[in-house]
């Protein structure tokens, strides 16, 4: 059944609407034989959290102190302190993108920390990624003279570090170096300028605590500058020390989805978010010890698969096949021949362990922020790197030894295998297109019309995976190139759309041009952090443009916001100049449009408004940054919604 919520002009799903609309084959088969099996996972907990808290899903519930919570209502619009409600929504969503940042921050420490770790010839790691370092020290304007690559690489990262926890009032080196100057001088006049994530993380949170700022405007303002921070500080900063560590991607033919599993070989998972400790962990399990202790256990071979965006990382790289994302993980367990999920930082739901322990498999962390009760630990501390060596043969060892335990009455693997491309950095896509003059003028004669950037988390709000694919289908029908990051490329990779054949889907300019360069209409751009790439790419075709980037034909689109660093990805966009389109109302009030009074028929309508709606959805906002918000639940209307902006973007510039 659906679950009707008028407050919000939508409605979610139950588990037979998921079964019923998902897009994977391989979903849906693991769903069911869960269901049969009795084994909770993430959509009976949905069912059993209905009807969901009126007050939470609006952003109307307050618990910064504790003398709440407090609920806001007609009834009683201000929290015992007296806020409002637009101070308390506003208070919400900025705590919101700040705990995202901070996870991104503790991203971007730990690979920044690691290249000074290699630097220092404390931990056994090589960087791969030459050109990377070289790039950053001119543009950074370190004097490289006659220093060698660890040494200029450490004091990159040395800026990157300071770009992370810096005080004083100076603004992120890499803000500097690769925002557009319009844009700068935007942020400028603003007053939005940010010193560092950990800065801005401290302000946000003093400024929400009790008693301090009631001014949601201002508290508005502190969204823009932690967003800023968020991108320039935690996604340039991670994305730009991990493309160091291990190289900058290509793209590459490799194969997805649940099918990847074999009953007769060790299947190991990793899942999180940073990819140092895994790398190292590939490097002991391609070791002839680790192959023999696969033997000796009695397996063909071993079987490595992706989730989230360490899954993403490594497919990026190396062509590693990937499995699911957030909200599949469970149902990765469920095949029963799943033998260990090697655990780092963010997105590991506790559900997991329940269903592992229903199948015996293990659950190995190595991230000492992401504890599990009954997993084994076995962490990697960048403030001593000396053991990663041997703790990742450790990890690798029990990983395998576990294969022995996999009871195999229980196991069920889907047939579901499908061809993707990854890999795509910001420098492939433009070479792919034969440069960036050559993808501009694709662009303006109308070829493709324009580009989204379809990314974010998955939200059992929604029917899982639905909306994602169905919006990417309709947008690459209307000749709108798509990049995807993240939860959501898992979907569009299991669903084909990444594949070279995928351009037989798209609309006949896109299409064509896809089969003449042998390349899918949806580009796998990488994880979270990855979504540096796609604004880079934004940045210089504005640049190539002569056009401020507010003007292109560009736009963000999050199908399924769920995890709290989706809003600052979403804001970082805004704060460009691009626009958002949301997939799910919260936690913003939606304005219901209400009968006039003494209203002469249905349709004499007041539109419905609140202030927060009119910040980010009306003028307020786009008068600040050229840029809005739609929220667009139904994935048809969506994408309808995305076609017209793009449209209109390309109406004003005259490329018609």
């Amino acid at each position: 059944m659906k679950y009707q919520y008028h407050i919000l002009n939508a409605e979610m799903p139950g588990k037979e609407d998921v079964l019923k609309m998902t897009p994977n084959p391989a979903t849906k088969e693991l769903i069911e034989r869960l269901d049969k099996m009795n084994v909770e996972t993430s959509l009976d907990r949905f069912e059993a959290q209905q009807p969901m808290c009126g007050y939470g899903l609006r952003g109307l519930c307050c618990r910064m102190c504790q003398w709440g919570p407090c609920r806001l209502s007609e009834k009683a619009p201000r929290g015992i302190c007296g806020k409002d409600m637009n101070s308390t929504i506003m208070g919400n969503i900025v705590r919101a993108l700040v705990a995202g940042l901070s996870g991104h921050a503790m991203h971007a420490h730990e690979v920044i920390m690691s290249i000074i770790a290699a630097a220092d010839g404390k931990a056994n790691l090589t960087l791969k990624g030459e050109e990377r370092v070289w790039e950053l020290a001119e543009k950074l304007g370190i004097n490289t003279g006659d220093k060698e690559l660890l040494q200029a690489a450490k004091e990159v990262a040395l800026v990157l570090l300071q770009d992370l926890s810096r005080m004083t009032a100076e603004p992120i080196k890499l803000l500097e170096v690769f925002a557009p100057e319009e844009r700068k001088k935007t942020w400028q006049s603003l007053g939005v300028i940010p010193r560092s994530a950990a800065y801005e993380t401290m302000e946000t949170l003093h400024m929400t605590t009790l008693g301090a700022c009631s001014d949601w405007t201002a508290l508005a303002s502190q969204e823009l500058r932690s967003a800023l921070a968020y991108c320039y500080s935690t996604l340039f900063g991670s994305s730009m020390a991990t493309e160091i560590l291990f190289g900058i991607p290509k793209p590459k033919l490799t194969k997805v989805n649940y099918g990847i599993m074999k009953e007769d070989h060790v299947n190991i998972l990793v899942h999180g978010h940073s990819p140092v400790m895994v790398e190292k962990i590939l490097e002991k399990i391609a070791t002839p010890e680790i192959q023999d202790l696969a033997r000796q256990v009695g397996a063909k071979g071993i079987v490595i698969g992706g989730m989230c965006c360490t899954g993403d990382e490594l497919l990026a790289r190396y062509g590693i096949p990937t499995v699911t994302n957030i909200l599949g993980q469970e149902f990765a367990l469920g095949t029963g021949a799943v033998d260990a999920v090697v655990v780092d930082m963010q997105c590991v739901i506790p559900g997991m362990k329940i269903v592992a322990d229903c199948f015996g498999t293990e659950i190995i962390t190595t991230c000492n922020s992401n504890r599990i009760p009954g997993a084994i630990h076995i962490p990697f501390d960048v403030d001593h790197p000396e053991t990663l060596d041997d703790d990742a043969m450790l990890v690798a060892r029990t990983a395998v030894e576990a294969f022995a335990k996999r009871d195999r009455s229980k196991m069920h693997i889907p047939k579901e295998i499908t061809t993707a491309m990854s890999g795509w950095s910001f420098e492939s896509i433009l070479e792919a297109f034969g440069g960036r003059d050559k993808l501009l003028s694709l662009i303006k004669d109308g070829t493709i019309k324009g580009i989204a950037t379809v990314v974010g988390c998955n939200n059992p709000k929604v029917p899982y995976e639905h909306s994602q694919v169905t919006i990417a289908r309709n947008l690459i029908e209307a000749n709108i190139l798509i990049t995807t990051t993240g939860c959501c490329s898992h979907a569009l990779l299991n669903n084909g759309l990444c594949a070279p054949e995928a351009a037989e889907l798209a609309g006949e300019g896109l299409g064509r041009v896809c089969r003449e360069l042998g390349i899918p209409p949806v580009l796998a751009v990488g994880g979270c952090v990855d979504n540096t790439r796609t604004l880079r790419l934004f940045i210089e075709l504005a640049k190539a443009a002569g056009v401020d980037l507010k003007d292109m034909p560009f736009i963000f689109v999050g199908p399924e916001p769920g995890n709290e660093k989706t809003v600052g990805q979403g804001v970082s966009f805004l704060a460009h100049g691009v626009s958002n389109c949301i997939g799910y109302p919260a936690p913003i009030p939606v304005p219901i449009p209400k009968l006039k009074e003494n209203a002469q028929s249905q349709d004499d309508l007041e539109r419905g408004s609140n202030d927060i709606v009119d910040f980010f959805a009306g003028e307020g906002l786009y008068e600040k940054v050229g840029a809005k918000v739609y929220t667009e639940p139904y994935p048809k209307l969506a994408a309808q919604t995305v076609r017209m902006h793009i449209h209109r973007k390309r109406q004003a510039l005259g490329w018609n």
